[in-house]
């Protein structure tokens, strides 16, 4: 399992090149997942994370969206 250290880096990291390559039109986001991922179990089933990482990315008005918090 991954420590909450751990996270906080790939957090930090992946705001570097969201904010440096923001203005060429890339966009570098952050899902937090903090529920088990099983198919059908409501917001930590697959498609319902990749349905809302698809709407993080489309919107492109934040850095990061949690699930499970």
């Amino acid at each position: 399992m991954t420590g909450p250290l751990a996270l906080a880096g790939l957090r930090s990291w992946a705001r570097g090149p969201h904010d440096d390559l923001a203005g060429e039109g890339v966009y570098v986001g952050h899902l937090s997942i903090s529920v088990p991922i099983v198919p059908g179990s409501g917001e930590g089933d697959p498609d319902a994370l990749a349905d809302r990482w698809y709407r993080l990315a489309r919107a492109r008005g934040t850095f990061e969206a949690t699930v499970g918090v």
